[in-house]
């Protein structure tokens, strides 16, 4: 809807061409003299109607239908509504036809996210989700925001950012309070379901399990969604090493979804019951099933090709007599999940690739009876001492809230995280020039043999980060000079910024703030990384002991480095002190200072 604060010859006749009436049939209309119908069309916005018929073209525009409405607007435009009259027309809340365009781009958002065209997808939603204050909708508008929310989530999800301020699990919980609001218990719980298939990619596997358990047997739910609970009931179990029930739990999700006839569905459990069979041993089995995944599939679409042959060359890998095949097709999926930026499923193959290497030795098939063995017990890692890790990297992250600033420096190390972490923000919109610096360092010559940042921003424009948004620097060899040298790879581009986005390792956000403060104290600095959980970083690096012995040295230079003049000073709390001790006398010492 549109209102007028103060009606002139000028809106009167636009309303008139609006309303498609004739000088008579409007003067008629209004219940006014054709000739005051006829002074307001000559004199435009140098004449007002007096306060009473201000009034009654108040009423008569409140009457009209949204396409009046529309053509009104539109005719103001046309007519010479100049600047300095502009505060005299307001829009009052969406009108019909941007509902039914809202309506058009969510459709259109549903198919790009099915060919995994996220910058495409990404501009359809946030063009209306910037666009109104929550607060300001009607039911079908709070609906078309919850439904655009949820989108978003799916596509934060198959980007991988899971958690965090800016990832799939606040879309979530932000659409599932709206429908709650709206009381749709369909849409709450299918966004229940949605969390839990977060929580699951987050590495909470039992809590994911349990929630899914719930949801298979919830009448909120359609038949297809209950039976994918049940499919993902059987997924969590199966990651966490219950291979047998996790089978059965699939075969009835298969058999279900043959009955409701949903081929896609019915697709993708036989994959996940390929790989279930992998990690009991059952290669033979576990090849039958991929195959028969693989044969038909009903979508092309990039996300369910990489699963496929994800799975695929995870199997392979599992036979000596196949390595080299399932090597081969691990690398085509990987390319092409770098193409498309999912970088989720990228993660998980580089893991698998990485256990293959021999950093983590692969799980054995269990023989009936036994008990699954986690990495923690692999390398040796007690309860305790993994509550201990996961206070430690708690107080390494700062958890500070995004806000635009006007470059970002993405800090070289070991972990392609970081540039994946860049390119998401930057897609974001939190940034709009990025600054990759890094060297090579002893961890990093064999991975990196160009340096950090080259091959950072190689990852980067695979993903889809345009080059020109990107500066390198090459020379930095620590975190000092990471900081200092931007700043000056920036400066002799003409940039002098403000505020500054440092984009890094998890566990490296606190001792980054600290050097950056000191080295460059006049910049506002704001931290950020990629948004995981220390299971589900421990999985993407694939050596726990490591991981743990890292977050000991950074946290050993978060203490030291103030006193050396390389960083401000950071308070660190007694519980976080106490693990930091407890975890030094376990042995986690190999990535301390030297003494």
């Amino acid at each position: 809807m549109t209102t007028v604060h103060e009606w002139t010859g000028l809106e009167a006749r636009a309303l008139r061409l609006a309303l498609r009436m004739s000088v008579r049939t409007f003067a008629l209309h209004l219940g006014v003299a054709p000739r005051t119908v006829a002074k307001w069309d000559h004199f435009g916005s140098s004449t007002r109607p007096r306060p009473d018929t201000q009034a009654i073209l108040d009423t008569a525009l409140a009457r009209a239908d949204s396409a009046t409405h529309l053509r009104f607007e539109t005719l103001l435009l046309e007519l010479g509504q100049g600047t300095e009259q502009g505060l005299r027309v307001t829009r009052v809340g969406p009108r019909a036809w941007e509902y039914e365009t809202w309506t058009d781009d969510l459709d259109r958002a549903v198919v790009a996210l099915g060919r995994q065209s996220f910058n495409y997808a990404a501009d359809l939603l946030n063009r209306w989700l910037a666009r109104y204050d929550l607060h300001t909708l009607d039911d079908k508008g709070l609906y078309l925001f919850a439904r655009s929310t949820t989108l978003l989530g799916d596509l934060q999800r198959d980007q991988g950012a899971v958690t965090g301020p800016l990832s799939a699990r606040r879309s979530y919980l932000n659409a599932r309070s709206v429908y709650t609001q709206l009381d749709i218990p369909r849409r709450v719980a299918q966004l229940d379901l949605s969390l839990a298939v977060v929580a699951e990619m987050s590495g909470q596997l039992n809590e994911a399990a349990q929630e899914y358990e719930v949801l298979a047997v919830d009448d909120r739910l359609s038949p297809r969604d209950r039976a994918r609970a049940r499919l993902w009931v059987g997924t969590a179990l199966s990651k966490n090493g219950k291979y047998d029930y996790a089978a059965r739990l699939m075969t009835t999700a298969i058999r279900e979804f043959e009955g409701i006839g949903e081929p896609e569905d019915w697709s993708v459990a036989h994959q996940k019951l390929a790989l279930a069979h992998r990690g009991a041993g059952n290669l033979a089995e576990a090849l039958r099933l991929i195959d028969l995944a693989r044969a038909t599939a009903v979508t092309d679409a990039p996300m369910q090709r990489v699963r496929l042959e994800t799975a695929y060359g995870h199997i392979l890998l599992s036979d000596r007599d196949t390595v080299d095949d399932g090597l081969v097709i691990l690398d085509r999926a990987a390319r092409e999940a770098a193409q498309h930026g999912l970088a989720h499923q990228l993660r998980s193959i580089e893991g698998i690739q990485r256990t293959h290497q021999g950093n983590v030795r692969p799980p054995l098939p269990r023989r009936p009876g036994s008990s699954r063995v986690s990495v923690k017990q692999q390398q040796v890692i007690t309860d305790e001492q993994w509550r201990h890790a996961r206070t430690v990297w708690g107080y390494h992250q700062m958890r500070h809230d995004l806000r635009r600033c006007d470059v970002a420096i993405g800090l070289g190390s070991h972990d392609l995280g970081v540039a994946r972490a860049a390119v998401r923000l930057y897609r974001a919109g939190w940034f709009p020039l990025l600054v990759f610096t890094g060297a090579t360092s002893p961890t990093t010559a064999a991975r990196f043999p160009r340096g950090e940042a080259v091959h950072y921003r190689e990852h980067a424009v695979e993903l889809g980060m345009p080059d020109e948004a990107i500066l390198l620097e090459p020379n930095a060899t620590n975190t000092g000079q990471n900081i200092s040298l931007s700043r000056q790879v920036l400066a002799d581009s003409g940039v002098e910024p403000a505020s500054v986005l440092l984009i890094s390792k998890p566990y490296m956000e606190r001792r980054a703030y600290a050097t950056a403060r000191k080295v460059w104290p006049e910049v506002e600095v704001v931290c950020a990384s990629e948004p995981l959980e220390l299971d589900d970083y421990v999985s993407s690096i694939g050596d726990p002991k490591l991981v743990v012995d890292m977050l000991v040295g950074d946290l050993q230079r978060v203490i030291e480095y103030p006193k050396l003049g390389y960083a401000i000073e950071q308070p660190v709390p007694g519980e976080v002190h106490d693990a930091y001790q407890a975890l030094l006398r376990a042995g986690f010492d190999s990535r301390l200072l030297p003494s």
